[in-house]
């Protein structure tokens, strides 16, 4: 009995009656019931294990795990339930097949031990309902191949968020048709309107979903975001031509822009995009193709559906999506979703040209031209291909451009910011009955052994805040010189970076002293401090000046001198 009870208490972490008795399962692969407790709400079924587990007074917590029939169960969602519970409502995608499982949860002095059921398939009961989308709820581009990595031009892909598919999962199947677009040439846009390098879009204003780490090849940009009649591009992550993208606030085809801020002087403050979409000559005649139908049906387990059409030689194309329910009853429909010209997509990141175009040269030494398929590009495309790479070396101009103009409006929002910070300051220390109201003091001495022993501690101090009731301030590395403004003016910068002690001026109140030391409120390693008793409010008010003293080296004792200054930095507007 002994050592049993001694076996018990090393457990520790289970109860007695539990000893050599594990919580599972009975039989030991026993399924849980599964149900949907509304028939009108689709989108929550119940999980309910109590009639399967065994020792149930063993287990410290269960998890209801969850997976998508069709995937493996490592991609399973676990949720967490306490061990006095024996059900739980989980949220589901309607009418898609899960596998739902519970897993015990049991401490022991090993750790902790589970065990796991068998899983039950389960799919809740659903209609379709009806289904009202605009032609800008669609994203319309063309294939990545994450293999190849090229762009497939003979495949476009049109996608939509699930979630904006009422009850997706619960169509019969969602059809695309198309048309080719016959489209005109359009006149060459003159080079100072398409290429003068001085402006840019606005368009990345409150965009999330852009991503800079983007390059084909030896290319790389920040791609415009542009709303277009039928489509919206973007290039959402790296290596994928078509991601999803917010629509941009940013102007259409022809439409001018205002920019958000200048940079210099620039020729103009309205400004349009490049057009260079079908400024190269077509072949003419011929009859406009068509696509389709083509059809996909659900379970729709990503967060995004999406549809993948053939199409030829990068032409335009106006696709019409139809959704229908179980025994082809159309629930919705949505025309004119347009695939644009390839210079009109600004997340086509184009191939170099020497990755497209072949030289080779015959025995008569003329140059033979040809196309590199591999590029992801046809002798078709090629007068695509060509607009496009103008157009994103225009992007990409645009890009640098606004980058360039960001840069200059944060900085001047950070100076506008530090001069109502200084002046808030001003106002403070004025309040605290200083003479000098300004935050930037400037400690330094025109003894050379001073300035090689003490030097690193010498420099600006700025204010931060108060201590025994009297301002206090703290060693910056603003790059200011170590002598004081005779202009009226901050002193000048320097670019030399040097490494900054943590060093402070405050009031001594026991002295009534001003003092430089390493800690705040501490006496410890202070080297140069006021005459005790000092008069001055704050430590570059007049009563100060030529007031300071430094400690001996033998004896530690305070020496005046007149080589100690603590100036006040005087600002100018």
């Amino acid at each position: 009995f002994s050592i049993l009870l001694g076996l018990t208490s090393l457990l520790g972490y289970s109860q007695a009656s539990c000893f050599g008795r594990d919580t599972g399962f009975s039989p030991a692969h026993a399924k849980p019931v599964v149900s949907q407790p509304s028939r009108t709400d689709p989108s929550k079924v119940m999980v309910e294990w109590s009639k399967i587990l065994k020792n149930p007074q063993c287990a410290d917590g269960f998890n209801v795990l969850v997976w998508a029939d069709g995937m493996p169960a490592t991609s399973a969602t676990k949720y967490p339930v306490d061990k006095n519970t024996k059900s739980k409502i989980i949220d589901v995608q309607p009418c898609v097949g899960y596998r739902f499982a519970v897993e015990t949860q049991e401490k022991n002095a090993l750790g902790l031990k589970s065990k796991q059921s068998g899983d039950m398939l389960f799919k809740t009961a659903g209609t379709a309902s009806s289904i009202r989308l605009q032609p800008q709820n669609f994203h319309v581009s063309y294939m990545w191949d994450p293999v190849k990595k090229v762009t497939n031009l003979r495949q476009a892909t049109i996608s939509i968020l699930r979630d904006q598919v009422p009850g997706a999962s619960c169509l019969d199947y969602i059809q695309v048709t198309g048309t080719q677009r016959r489209s005109s040439s359009s006149t060459r846009p003159p080079v100072g309107a398409s290429r003068s390098r001085t402006f840019s879009w606005g368009h990345l204003f409150g965009k999330q979903n852009y991503n800079p780490q983007i390059s084909v090849g030896g290319a790389s940009t920040l791609p415009a975001q542009i709303s277009r009649t039928g489509s919206t591009s973007s290039r959402g992550r790296s290596g994928s031509t078509s991601s999803r993208g917010s629509t941009s606030s940013g102007s259409r085809r022809g439409s001018a822009s205002t920019l958000p801020g200048s940079l210099g002087s620039q020729p103009s403050s309205r400004l349009t995009e490049p057009k260079y979409a079908n400024t190269l000559p077509r072949a003419k005649g011929g009859a406009s193709r068509q696509v389709g139908p083509i059809r996909v049906q659900p379970p729709f387990i990503n967060g995004t559906i999406t549809l993948v059409v053939p199409v030829q030689d990068c032409a335009e194309y106006d696709f019409e999506i139809k959704f229908f329910a179980p025994r082809s009853k159309e629930v919705g429909k949505v025309s004119n979703v347009h695939l644009p010209s390839l210079a009109d997509v600004p997340g086509y990141v184009p191939p170099p040209l020497t990755s497209v175009m072949s030289i080779t040269y015959g025995t008569s030494g003329k140059p033979s031209y040809g196309v590199k398929t591999s590029s992801g590009v046809n002798a078709a495309c090629l007068p695509s291909y060509f607009e496009a790479l103008d157009a994103y070396t225009h992007r990409l101009e645009n890009e640098v451009t606004w980058m360039g103009r960001e840069g200059n409006r944060v900085t001047s929002l950070v100076s506008d910011t530090q001069n109502q910070l200084t002046q808030s300051q001003e106002e403070l220390l004025r309040k605290a009955g200083c003479v000098c109201t300004s935050p930037h003091l400037n400690f330094s001495t025109t003894d050379a052994d001073f300035n090689r022993k003490y030097g690193n501690i010498m420099g600006h101090y700025q204010f931060q805040g108060m201590h025994a009731e009297r301002p206090f301030y703290r060693l910056m590395d603003h790059g200011h010189s170590t002598t004081p403004s005779t202009t009226g003016r901050r002193p000048s910068i320097t670019t030399t970076p040097r490494p900054v002690p943590e060093q402070y001026l405050f009031w001594e109140k026991k002295d009534k002293q001003w003092v430089f030391g390493p800690k705040l409120g501490k006496d410890s390693g202070v080297e140069f401090g006021s005459v005790e008793n000092s008069p001055a409010k704050c430590p570059a008010d007049p009563p100060a000046r030529d007031n300071w003293q430094y400690k001996s080296s033998v004896l530690r004792r305070w020496k005046k001198s007149t080589a100690v200054k603590v100036t006040c930095e005087v600002r100018r507007n």
